[in-house]
């Protein structure tokens, strides 16, 4: 009567065990595919904040994220709060492709590329009423080249907001008919010194963009007033991505005095 309990457990210990291993072993698994699983998304950041202003630095097999602004940014609480707010934005959407990418790459169609994001603000004049500043971005999502390219950013110190180089214009219409015959010309020339030949008219790239296309910097150089304006052109714009990107820089004269709204008309002056 005893012989078939005894026998009983001598044939589940086994088991048991057998059991007990399998399951440590399918936890251990688990375990290492969980930190293998945390340490590609892990991300290593670097924030410093400086005299010089603020720099952020993000790694992960996932994504590279660089974004810098200067200390005038820093010392504007409203304006820091502001760009802030459009980096994360920004941010969230490069992570947002990045992880729709490399859902997309399990399936073996394609090999997943790291994905980049790096910003650079920069000050271009800095007037007792105004902070004119460049962001300069580039962006790279796994295909054969990224982009690049220059936004603008105006922040009215008095009024506590930001603005584009073009809200000061009465329209994009009357700033493209204020520069033609400035504008165009200059850029031509910066074509043919870089292909070495005149830009073809009959080319897309080969036309003279409309200010629409364009970023709009303006810019100082007596410390008081805008009396200068620069144009961006980025990749595509001017010209092939080959070409890379073009900027020219006018002085403020009666043709663009007259495009400026009249409400700001005070803040920019002809260059003497």
């Amino acid at each position: 009567m005893n012989s078939q309990p005894t026998l009983l457990a001598c044939t589940l210990a086994p088991l048991l065990a057998l059991a007990a291993c399998s399951s440590a072993g399918e936890t251990s698994q688990a375990d290492e595919e969980g930190k293998a699983n945390a340490t590609a998304t892990a991300t290593a950041t670097a924030r410093t904040s400086s005299a010089e202003g603020v720099a952020v630095k993000e790694e992960t097999e996932l994504f590279s994220y660089t974004f810098a602004y200067p200390a005038e940014v820093d010392a504007i609480p409203a304006l820091a709060s502001e760009i802030q707010r459009q980096e994360d934005v920004t941010k969230s959407q490069m992570l947002a492709d990045a992880e729709s990418d490399r859902k997309a790459s399990r399936g073996g169609a394609f090999p997943y590329r790291q994905h980049s994001l790096s910003v650079d603000w920069k000050v271009v004049a800095d007037l007792p009423g105004w902070l004119s500043l460049t962001r300069e971005f580039a962006t790279y999502t796994g295909g054969a080249h990224g982009i690049y390219g220059v936004t603008s950013l105006v922040w009215d110190k008095q009024e506590g907001r930001a603005m584009e180089g073009i809200d000061f214009f009465v329209s994009p219409g009357t700033l493209t008919s204020a520069v033609a015959q400035t504008y165009c010309p200059a850029l031509d020339r910066q074509r043919e010194a870089k292909n070495g030949a005149a830009p073809d008219r009959s080319d897309p790239f080969g036309q003279c963009p409309d200010v629409t296309e364009l970023t709009i910097i303006p810019g100082s150089s007596n410390g008081s007033t805008f009396d200068r304006v620069g144009f961006y052109a980025g990749p595509y714009v001017a010209g092939s991505y080959a070409e890379g990107s073009y900027e020219v820089t006018l002085p403020v004269d009666a043709r663009i005095m007259e495009a400026v709204k009249p409400e700001y008309r005070g803040t920019f002056s002809v260059k003497r």
